[in-house]
């Protein structure tokens, strides 16, 4: 993960965050516009992540859940304040999955990273705080396709054939496993590929284990600049479990939402 130095006055946050604060150094390693992360380096090592008010509090929810099972950080702090949000959780001692140690070992990449999932989707559902996504994300879907919105880098056929498409297999979207929703390269923590756990758990929850796998192939596909990998990362997490029209419903989910 990139991180650039940030210099930002302490009365700029809450004053729980202070004494995580003081003497450390600050960089910002923000990757969306959605949500600024600052990396703290100090006594402690955590991330800081700022987003409009009520926006962190599922990620809170989830990350204290996956952290039961070891595959999140701890959650330090939650705050909802002054129109802002501020979840503050540990640093992992590891890399994120675009470290070029990784990168360049890219079959070995892609087996971790399929057989990472499928411990995920084993976890049971019984306590997981946050039901129903897919349901979720078809009503998120069909709101913004009636005021004309798609993402054209995932959605590259005609729209309305897009469209058409959707409403044809939406039925067939399952909560059948726990999610991560953001099923990403820069989202899995790892030393020396052994798994330490999963960030970002914002849009996590019960839903269709096939919107994981929809990301999980894109991103080997960006990050490793090839889709020859793809095999390789479903073979490990577990062919037996694909459906190819749910896959082609959760990449019409993806496109869709925002």
């Amino acid at each position: 993960m990139k991180k650039s130095e940030a210099f930002f006055s302490h009365d700029s946050f809450p004053a729980v965050f202070m004494p995580i604060l003081q003497q450390a150094r600050l960089f910002d390693s923000s990757c969306s516009d959605k949500a600024q992360t600052l990396y703290i380096e100090g006594a402690h090592k955590a991330y800081l992540k700022i987003s409009k008010k009520g926006s962190l509090r599922r990620e809170m929810k989830m990350t204290l859940f996956m952290h039961e099972h070891n595959l999140a950080p701890a959650v330090l702090e939650y705050v909802s304040e002054n129109g802002k949000d501020y979840l503050l959780t540990e640093a992992l001692d590891g890399e994120d999955g675009i470290e070029e140690a990784y990168i360049m070992q890219p079959e070995r990449l892609a087996e971790v990273f399929g057989a990472s999932l499928s411990i995920i989707h084993n976890l049971p559902k019984s306590d997981c705080p946050l039901p129903s996504r897919s349901a979720e994300m078809i009503a998120e879907s069909e709101s913004n396709i009636l005021r004309g919105y798609v993402d054209n880098s995932i959605i590259t056929e005609n729209f309305d054939k897009a469209v058409k498409r959707f409403f044809e297999l939406k039925h067939l979207a399952t909560d059948d496993v726990v999610i991560h929703g953001d099923y990403c390269l820069p989202n899995i923590i790892m030393k020396d590929f052994r798994l330490l756990g999963f960030v970002d758990w914002g849009t996590g929850g019960i839903g269709d284990r096939h919107y994981d796998l929809f990301w999980g192939i894109w991103t080997l596909q960006y990050n490793l600049k090839s889709d020859k990998y793809r095999n390789i990362f479903l073979d490990a997490y577990g062919r037996k479990e694909l459906d190819p029209e749910r896959l082609e419903l959760c990449r019409l989910l993806a496109g869709f939402t925002l």
